[in-house]
């Protein structure tokens, strides 16, 4: 175990604050989506956060702009653009440093529908975005939130510096693609169908990306017909993680399926309504030319009561949850889920299975660690693995040192404490 604990930024600015009000707003009940980049042949805009809710019969998105440093008049204008041709109708701008003649601002951006939020005093963050949050914040979580994202800054950035330096390395290409194609390529489609297909074409096009990556680094040469992790490489992934480009590979596979989830979520509450009709649905779906597992997948899950919820159940089962329930404390982990997701207990299973029910081919996507009482998201990231670790000691620890050595009092499992340690080690080399 490290000695010495990572501290978040308190007082953050730039991309610290970013992550910092993207934690609240996820913590707060929506699913979040960051840093799309729309670009053609140049680079048109990037979009700090697109914010969603999902009621049974309706989506709300919103546009959540945010400003550490200086703004204006110009900033907010912007935003009005990326209103008009997103088609949007609400924006959020959301600034740090305030100005003597706020109120003025805060007036003339509500006659473009922009609320400009003045969050200078970050000790009332959450009362100055209470207004978009649809449940209480959980402040442990904001934490874990931040140190999620931050990893995943990290990660990102390792891509872009691997494919820099190994220019003649194909895998490192098509991971940047693929991260490109599932977070912002796909983004600005005209409707979910469209977005799920693109989607899909990338899943397919780059599809088992990881044991692709691990035979280049192996054989040195990439080959679209392998489908299996060599012994090596799954061992360095699991057995004894390391932080290599494989872990990174891992998390872009585990996003693109959640965005395909999410973005189906989005079709099925577009097309749904209190008259369900099965063979009519199929029907459209049919129509609409989806690949035959989505068809299949979505004629099931549309029926299930809370199918609106399963993208803010994933999102937060990956981010904070770290991909895995500790069966111990399993009836606390599902109310914890359940109070901050929005699905009864007696229906998480159901949000569990979407991923059987979307991507077939896997026995079961979850399963019992051997040895281990943790059940586990099968091929999930093990580096976030080690957020939802550490977020462990704040869940169920009410000590004032929250140490693995006090929760390993309250496990049982041969391997269960040291599973949790090596998952926690490999996040802390991270974000170090």
């Amino acid at each position: 175990m490290p000695d010495e604990a990572i501290e978040l930024v308190r007082r953050p600015r730039d991309a610290d604050y970013e992550e910092y009000i993207c934690a609240y707003f996820q913590a707060g009940g929506l699913y979040v989506e960051k840093s799309i980049t729309y670009r053609e042949v140049e680079e048109l805009l990037e979009l700090d956060i697109i914010t969603t809710d999902f009621d049974i019969e309706t989506i709300d998105k919103k546009l959540i702009e945010i400003k550490s440093g200086k703004w204006g008049f110009s900033e907010i204008f912007k935003v009005k653009g990326w209103l008009v041709y997103l088609e949007m109708n609400h924006g959020v701008f959301v600034i740090q440093n305030t100005r003597p003649s706020i109120n003025y601002y805060k007036n003339k951006a509500a006659e473009l529908n922009i609320d400009l939020i003045d969050n200078s005093d970050l000790d009332n963050t959450i009362e100055n975005l209470s207004d978009y949050l649809v449940q209480n914040v959980d402040e442990s979580a904001i934490e874990t939130l931040r140190f999620a994202y931050l990893m995943e800054r990290r990660l990102l950035k390792r891509i872009k510096r691997y494919k820099r330096e190994n220019p003649d390395f194909d895998g490192y290409k098509h991971l940047d693609d693929y991260f490109y194609k599932i977070s912002s390529g796909s983004f600005f489609s005209s409707s979910p169908i469209d977005r799920i297909k693109k989607l899909f074409r990338a899943y397919i096009r780059y599809k088992n990306i990881t044991s692709k990556i691990c035979y280049e680094i192996e054989n040195g040469e990439y080959d679209d017909e392998v489908e299996e992790l060599s012994g090596d490489c799954y061992g360095n992934l699991f057995y004894n993680p390391e932080y290599n480009i494989l872990q990174i590979a891992l998390y872009v596979e585990h996003i693109a399926r959640l965005t395909i989830l999410k973005s189906c979520i989005e079709h099925l509450i577009k097309n749904h309504s209190s008259h369900f009709n099965e063979q009519n649905f199929i029907n459209r779906l049919d129509y609409l030319a989806l690949p035959q597992n989505i068809q299949d997948g979505l004629s099931q899950i549309v029926r299930e009561p809370y199918f609106n919820r399963y993208p803010i159940f994933w999102q937060w089962f990956t981010y904070v949850m770290g991909g895995f329930i500790l069966t111990d404390f399993e009836e606390e982990e599902y109310q914890y889920l359940s109070e901050n997701t929005g699905i009864p207990i007696e229906e998480i299973p159901n949000a569990f299975d979407a991923f059987n029910k979307l991507f077939p081919g896997i026995d079961d996507w979850f399963f019992d660690l051997p040895h281990s009482n943790i059940r586990w998201h099968r091929f999930f990231p093990i580096c976030l693995s080690g957020i939802g670790a550490n977020h462990r000691r704040f869940l169920h620890l009410d000590t004032d040192e929250k140490t693995y050595e006090e929760l390993e009092e309250l496990v049982g499992g041969q391997h269960t404490m040291s599973d949790l340690i090596k998952w926690n080690n490999l996040g802390y080399e991270i974000i170090r």
